[in-house]
């Protein structure tokens, strides 16, 4: 699994696992990093502020609550550990809201909940340039996260949709074109998913008994190797939580 950092204008834009943590620094040696924002606490997205710091003497920014969760990462499974890396804690990010300058551009900052409470997206206006974090992704997604919620990530997406950009810079797989037109398919996706668990739950069954019924497929693999932290059951589980929990 990769993950990509972004450099525009002296801003780098996340710091990559610690486990590329090589790849990372050889990387950036040769650039004019001035500031470093990162995006979200997970472990691929802030994984090597510390060092990136010191190499470049640069500040690196968050968002408020990204700051705060850096000083106390929560707990990862053992083989997240062992093949990602660990991401030390932190405590001298610089929280910011509103916007993050360079010299030439200027990029909103906004929040997006759902697949972290915490993260946010960087969308510059006048390139039309999206840099979407982990909103994207794909436009189907087959796992997810033991925390994330999915009524969270449908009204993020909903609110980055009003936003006119092209260009989707996604930590996992960039849509350099019709970027727009892909995170609607995702959100689509969501939408579809959500409905159809949520119809299943008001029927009483359970999480496993809706898998079942709607024959979705475990990725066995992935839920073995992050330690049951990612699954397509955690999907059905957050369409659960969402509906228990909602006002």
């Amino acid at each position: 699994m990769f993950v990509h950092a972004f450099y525009v204008d002296g801003l780098l834009i996340d710091t990559g696992q610690r486990k590329a943590i090589k790849e990372v620094m050889a990387a950036t040696q040769g650039l004019d990093v001035q500031q470093i924002f990162v995006t979200h606490h997970h472990e691929d997205h802030s994984g090597n502020i510390p060092q990136l710091r010191q190499m470049h003497d640069c500040p690196a920014y968050a968002p408020a609550m990204t700051c705060e969760m850096m000083k106390v990462p929560p707990r990862m499974s053992f083989p997240r550990r062992l093949l990602w890396g660990v991401r030390e804690p932190y405590n001298d990010l610089i929280p910011v809201s509103g916007q993050v300058k360079t010299n030439k551009y200027c990029f909103e900052v906004i929040s997006t909940p759902g697949h972290a409470p915490d993260m946010a997206v960087l969308f510059e206006p006048d390139k039309r340039w999206l840099f979407s974090a982990d909103l994207f992704v794909n436009t189907y997604i087959g796992y997810m996260l033991d925390d994330e919620s999915i009524a969270a990530q449908i009204e993020s997406t909903r609110k980055i949709l009003k936003l006119d950009f092209e260009v989707m810079f996604c930590a996992h797989n960039p849509q350099l074109k019709q970027g727009k037109d892909q995170l609607a398919k995702k959100l689509n996706f969501l939408e579809s998913f959500f409905d159809k668990v949520a119809t299943q739950h008001q029927k009483g069954l359970s999480a496993k008994q809706i898998m079942k019924r709607l024959k979705l497929k475990e990725d066995w693999l992935v839920r073995t190797i992050s330690g049951g932290q990612l699954s397509k059951l955690n999907m059905v589980k957050s369409v659960i939580r969402d509906l228990e929990h909602k006002p």
